[in-house]
């Protein structure tokens, strides 16, 4: 319930599975006595749920969001500080691929490696990732943001997706577009203490502007209409849920390489080459890829409708 794209889509895929004659809720893990939740015939576990459902849940459906690397390197550093039970992902992950009734991901990269951690008769399945497209859509600007270009991004500042590298070369960019401006959203409180030394030594700082907000969906959507391009650089070149949001929404999106849904990719490794391919992108020189199209929540709802009818 934390706004985390984990969460807004676990809320989105509840809301359109009813629209499509589903009876779902969404249970906070927390406060497990929902009444409606806990006779389901069905338990979708996208983190975790606590023993007093998982013992009584007739079946279950696990919904893996989190990289086979992200999880393994939240476990190590959450296991290093003593932490235990739903604060590591692999542990669970390990679990709930030997207990589960279906396991469920959104990338078939996520899926080839997690499928070989599973014995011969587990089947993973994979299925789009999609959004609300009635509302992620281009819309009328209340206004440009500023820069020329202007570029946008709004990771959640995890390491496998946050702006490091972006902030490392922003000021070398610049030297080639001195009217260029960043606009950085999301980047929170607890990591200003990091950043900002940086963006202010290296000169990320003079040519950015940076919110520690998590801005409303409306906000989002005017930013995404309202930027030249939206930049997310998600390791793997994976994608995510903001990046689907800002595509379905008509931004171009800059992503690593590997995203099908981005509009240009620039390579990851050397930051110094990735200066040179953002640079030849904020310049025109690079032609948009052919990218996938996004896919709407409801086909989304539609395969995981099918895979409790095979429950």
């Amino acid at each position: 319930m934390n706004r985390s794209g984990l969460a807004t889509l676990t809320s989105d895929l509840s809301k359109a599975e009813n629209a499509i004659g589903i009876e779902s809720f969404v249970v906070h893990r927390l406060n497990p006595k929902r009444p409606e939740g806990l006779d389901a015939g069905i338990h979708v576990i996208h983190r975790h749920i606590p023993d007093v459902i998982k013992i009584q849940a007739k079946k279950f459906v696990y919904v893996i969001h989190g990289t086979p690397e992200h999880c393994f390197q939240t476990a190590v550093e959450s296991g290093l500080h003593q932490s235990y039970g739903a604060s590591d992902p692999w542990m669970m992950a390990m679990h709930y691929l030997k207990v589960s009734d279906a396991i469920v991901v959104f990338q078939e990269r996520h899926r080839f490696l997690w499928q070989s951690m599973c014995d011969k008769k587990t089947v993973i399945k994979c299925i789009p990732m999609g959004v609300d497209k009635s509302f992620w859509a281009s819309t009328p600007s209340k206004g440009k943001f500023a820069g020329s270009p202007s570029v946008l991004t709004a990771e959640n500042c995890h390491y496998i997706k946050w702006p490091l590298d972006l902030f490392f070369i922003w000021p070398f960019v610049v030297n080639f577009f001195p009217n260029a401006v960043l606009h950085s959203l999301y980047l929170p409180h607890d990591q200003h203490k990091w950043f900002f030394p940086l963006v202010n030594s290296n000169g990320t700082a003079y040519k950015s502007f940076f919110s520690a907000g998590a801005w409303s969906p409306v906000d989002l959507r005017n930013a995404f209409c309202s930027t030249d391009f939206y930049i997310g650089l998600v390791r793997y070149g994976d994608y995510n849920r903001v990046c689907l949001e800002a595509k379905a929404s008509g931004a171009k999106v800059i992503s690593y390489a590997g995203n099908s849904y981005a509009d240009y990719w620039i390579p990851e490794g050397d930051q110094r080459n990735m200066i040179l391919a953002l640079k030849s992108i904020l310049g025109g020189e690079v032609e948009p890829r052919l990218t996938s199209a996004v896919a709407d929540i409801m086909e989304t709802a539609a395969h995981m409708k099918g895979i409790y009818e095979n429950l």
